[in-house]
Order: structure tokens, then C-alpha cells, then sequence
């Protein structure tokens, strides 16, 4: 009978990330060599007393430390915390078209109001300004979900 666990590499890094340590800090609080922190934080798997020992040094339960067997859209998770980028470089495109189709024609001589209406009265600084500010709200989103994500996991570790 195996006695292989399969751990949350994530959440060990984690766990190691939240007290400053490096592998080599871990590997010394554990009592496990350097190789093995590696192993587990690069595969998530270990044996019983590979996990016993993290779970130790780390105050958690064995089983906290342990992968969960949930599925988890991942495309939907990334797409979530990467609007952010896809809100600014749609800002930039329009920003890039407004110089472009109104800016440098005007700065050359062309009517402002007329270049306007060649484009359909599209409102390109409306657009970009959006996307802009969109941008910064959809950052700010993420960065209050990493770190509160990151603080139940500390809250978790910490009852445990």
C-alpha cells in the first residue's frame, strides 16, 4: 500500500511565501532536505511524513495541506484576473486611432470637426477613456482578490 500524498503545491508556496522563507528556510524548519521541498512544491507529491512535517512547521492540519479534487475553470479564473490588460490595451488602440485618424490630419492642417465626420462622429477619446478607467477598476479588482484570497489562506492556516 502507497503512502504517497498528493499535496496543493500552490498553497505550500504559499504558506512559505506568507512567512518570507526560502526552500532552504522551509527545508531547515522542517527537518527535510532542500531536494524534497522542491519536489513538493514543484510535483505536490510526498509521502505521510513529508506531509506531517509541513504541516507542522506550517500549523495546519495534514489534510489543509492535502490537494482538493475539485475542478476549477481555469480558463474563466484567468480571463477574470487578466481583464485588466485587455481593458488597457483596448484603451491604447483607441488612444493609437484617435492620433492617428484625428490628431496628426488636424495638426496638418484639416478641420477638427470635419475629421470627426469622415469617422462617422465615432468618439474615439469616449472609447479609450472608458477602456482606461475600466482598466484601472478591473486591476483594482483583482489585486483586492489575490489579497484576499492570500488572507483567507492565512485565516485558514491559522485555525487549523
Amino acid at each position: 500500500m502507497s503512502q504517497d500524498v498528493k499535496l496543493s503545491k500552490e498553497k505550500i508556496y504559499k504558506l512559505r511565501m506568507a512567512k518570507c522563507w526560502s526552500q532552504d528556510e522551509l527545508a531547515a524548519a522542517s527537518g527535510l532536505s532542500v531536494r524534497t521541498i522542491q519536489r513538493v512544491e514543484k510535483t505536490g507529491a510526498s509521502s505521510l511524513e513529508t506531509t506531517k512535517a509541513l504541516a507542522s512547521v506550517f500549523g495546519v492540519s495534514p489534510v489543509a495541506l492535502q490537494a482538493s479534487n475539485r475542478v476549477e475553470n481555469t480558463t474563466f479564473r484567468f480571463i477574470c484576473k487578466y481583464a485588466w490588460l485587455l481593458a488597457f490595451a483596448g484603451a491604447s488602440l483607441f488612444f493609437g486611432l484617435w492620433i492617428i485618424d484625428i490628431l496628426i490630419p488636424t495638426l496638418k492642417g484639416a478641420d477638427f470637426n470635419q475629421q470627426y465626420e469622415m469617422h462617422g462622429n465615432f468618439r474615439y477619446l469616449d472609447f479609450g477613456g472608458v477602456c482606461f478607467i475600466a482598466g484601472f477598476v478591473l486591476l483594482g479588482l483583482s489585486i483586492l482578490y489575490d489579497f484576499l484570497s492570500q488572507k483567507r489562506l492565512l485565516n485558514s492556516s491559522d485555525k487549523e
